[in-house]
């Protein structure tokens, strides 16, 4: 599928060039399809709850073939924060949580509430000006450390995080890693099979196109650190009970599936059956030329690139000293983007992007630089 052919199942870019992926994507047509004929049965009362339920189990297959795992290395979950709580439980006792200072909250807030509820260590890696996150993160893995939780992008600059060296380096010290890819799946990779880290999560709703509360965590099932945060119906061993005793959890990693929120898992679906049709390596190199392309016409007109790192389809710029980027141009010129607190302007580029897109983003940029206060 060429960009073209995946940006005709968005009707909204004829209206509006869509660079704020990085916060969410708009709607693409099969997958708001399917959510609207579901709407439409559930209005006529002629849907089968028990079909519905069955969404979150076929779309986790379809998943582990979308990116070449196996069925049993993953589950269903509702959010990164959930998927971040439940790995934050396989560090190893007497060791400690590394994460950088300024993670993503859904993945630095479970750690810190581990921590305060168990003593667990947490050691939070604050940055040094100059540095980038992937510098700091090894310079500080060591004998103590049991996990390191990291996001292969943030959108707070773009970098794109070094994960087979933090892997690497982790796992010589004997540490597990959890990488967050919710900026990464679905754009920059696709092929999970020879992953460096030994767990994986990544929400849905971004770059992999579905709704809310589709979250895919991914590990090992013989990791038995790797228990339910929430147990329930859904993580038991088959088959299914609904009432009573005992115990169980099952032998694969669906022992950490969350009771799923119908709707959203059948538009995962949807998301998946597109996602599939297309070329993970044509697809990230298409989105790293579109962020080349952008980043040097910035630099150009006197923008600074906050990454300090590798670049991705994430690109953070700040307008020179004492401006910032004038949100109201934007919308003018039908771009769709995220001005930051500090003035800043972050896009994000998916397959469904164009080069017209590039021209028409740096051209309303520079036209938005206005003054601070």
């Amino acid at each position: 599928m060429t960009p073209e052919e995946f940006r005709a199942q968005f009707p909204s870019l004829t209206d509006w060039i869509w660079l704020d992926t990085p916060g969410a994507p708009p709607g693409a047509r099969r997958v708001v399809d399917s959510l609207t004929s579901s709407l439409d049965d559930w209005l006529s009362g002629s849907f089968e709850w028990t079909e519905w339920d069955s969404a979150a189990d076929h779309a986790r297959g379809e998943f582990a073939r979308y990116t070449g795992i196996a069925p049993s290395h993953v589950a269903s979950q509702g959010s990164l924060a959930e998927a971040a709580a439940t790995a934050v439980r396989c560090t190893p006792p007497g060791k400690s949580i590394l994460v950088s200072g300024d993670e993503f909250r859904s993945v630095l807030f479970p750690a810190l509430a581990y921590a305060a509820s168990t003593g667990t260590s947490v050691r939070v890696v604050k940055r040094k000006p100059g540095h980038s996150r992937s510098t700091e993160l090894l310079d500080a893995i060591d004998k103590t450390t049991g996990l390191v939780l990291v996001s292969e992008v943030l959108t707070n600059d773009g970098e794109l995080v070094d994960l087979d060296a933090i892997c690497a380096t982790a796992h010589r010290h004997g540490a597990l890693v959890f990488a967050n890819l919710t900026q990464t799946l679905g754009v920059l990779v696709s092929d999970l099979s020879g992953h460096p880290a030994d767990i994986i999560a990544t929400h849905g709703y971004k770059w992999m196109l579905c709704p809310r509360g589709t979250t895919w965590l991914v590990a090992d099932p013989d990791l038995k650190l790797m228990r339910a945060h929430t147990p329930s119906w859904k993580t038991a061993s088959s088959p299914p009970h609904y009432f009573g005793g005992p115990y169980s959890e099952s032998a694969t990693m669906s022992r950490c599936n969350a009771s799923p929120a119908w709707l959203s898992w059948i538009g995962a679906r949807a998301a998946l059956d597109l996602l599939g049709r297309l070329d993970e390596k044509r697809c990230r190199e298409h989105v790293l030329d579109l962020a080349n392309a952008y980043s040097e016409v910035l630099v150009e007109a006197g923008f600074r690139i906050l990454n300090l790192g590798r670049p991705s389809h994430v690109v953070v710029a700040s307008p020179p000293p004492r401006h910032r980027v004038d949100a109201a141009t934007l919308r003018r010129n039908r771009i769709r983007a995220t001005t930051t607190e500090g003035g800043a302007l972050r896009v994000g580029f998916h397959y469904f992007n164009v080069f017209s897109d590039v021209d028409a983003a740096t051209a309303a940029a520079c036209a938005g630089i206005i003054p601070c206060g």
